[in-house]
């Protein structure tokens, strides 16, 4: 993200300085409209919601104004957070956002080149409207190649929590209250396990695990299952799975925990460089060296705060004895009330001999 801001002002000043410098007074006007294009192209979504504004501004002389206002805000919103939430290291929403407008009979969404075409009815409610378009969005997006093969509570728990998470960036307490009333209440009263899996969900989230391990590794069921259109032992390890995953996500400090997953579809051990003090990396190594005697295909590094550098340099260990290769590595801050702390999160992928 930083490259593409130094990328972006390096060519607006290098070209309108060329301008000035070829073409005077003429050049400047024309720099400045060439400025205007660059940021729109380079940032169409925050530009959707400059035309918003600009909409909301003239809402008065016409309704198509209003309507359009309302439109350009949902798509901007839904955009720029689902662009944060794939920053955050794993590609889970990859396609772009377009409202459409529909009876409320035809309400619905689906996937259209490259956007998620989403229908709404009308309405001047903005708030009901981005709550119903973000669910929408992503029933119909996250993870969407690998939703047939998890369970149907698992996945609606996910969608439920997302969506939340989406509107949450951006603050919009009201659209939260709509979904919370319209889609994850009504969805307790008939499944009360869902309750506990979206809490499981926004715990790993304030950890920093959500999109790095949990829908990472569900991502990853098409490509282990696929051309199969279902698969019921994919849909019993997910719950099994979100079972570990609530291990891990109430773990309590100095307390020792299994949080892995050795199934015949979700095969992963997890590492938890989470000893106090530790500052020799042998052990790891050795459960490393383990790991890999035993077949393990997929190995994750967890540590946070002075636990860091420890689990770092295990990892580069394993990494030389050639049993594992690094995938991926992340580095990132957990925000807290009092200050937060920084969390590493490593996948290793076995290397066969």
């Amino acid at each position: 993200m930083k490259i593409k801001w130094v990328v972006l002002i390096s060519v607006i000043v290098i070209s309108f300085v060329g301008f000035i410098y070829f073409f005077g007074v003429g050049g400047a006007i024309a720099g400045f409209f060439e400025t205007i294009l660059i940021y729109v192209l380079f940032n169409p979504d925050k530009t959707a919601g400059y035309l918003a504004s600009f909409y909301k501004i003239n809402r008065n002389i016409n309704f198509w104004f209003e309507k359009n206002a309302v439109e350009k805000r949902l798509e901007s919103t839904i955009s720029l957070a689902s662009k944060k939430i794939n920053e955050e290291g794993v590609m889970v929403l990859p396609h772009g956002v377009d409202i459409k407008w529909v009876e409320p009979i035809d309400r619905g969404a689906f996937l259209k080149e490259d956007n998620v075409v989403v229908c709404l009815e009308q309405s001047i409610n903005e708030a009901k409207n981005l709550a119903i378009a973000s669910m929408l969005y992503t029933s119909e997006d996250l993870i969407r190649e690998s939703q047939r093969f998890i369970d149907s509570k698992v996945l609606k728990s996910l969608f439920l929590a997302t969506s939340r998470k989406m509107l949450m960036i951006d603050r919009r307490i009201g659209a939260l209250k709509f979904l919370n009333a319209e889609f994850l209440e009504p969805e307790i009263l008939k499944y009360p396990s869902i309750k506990n899996y979206v809490e499981v969900i926004e715990k790993l989230d304030s950890e920093g695990c959500l999109t790095r391990l949990l829908i990472k590794e569900l991502s990853e069921l098409d490509a282990k299952l696929s051309p199969a259109t279902s698969n019921l032992r994919a849909e019993q390890e997910t719950v099994s799975f979100m079972q570990i995953m609530k291990r891990l996500a109430e773990k309590q400090k100095e307390v020792d925990i299994n949080p892995s997953h050795r199934g015949e579809v979700i095969d992963i051990t997890i590492m938890l460089v989470a000893k106090k003090g530790v500052i020799d990396p042998s052990r790891y190594i050795k459960f490393a060296e383990k790991c890999w005697k035993e077949g393990a295909p997929t190995l994750y590094v967890l540590a946070r705060a002075q636990n860091i550098r420890v689990a770092a340099a295990a990892v580069m260990v394993i990494k030389t004895k050639g049993i594992y290769r690094v995938e991926k590595e992340w580095r990132f801050h957990i925000p807290k009330k009092r200050g937060g702390y920084d969390s590493y999160i490593a996948v290793l992928s076995r290397i066969q001999k």
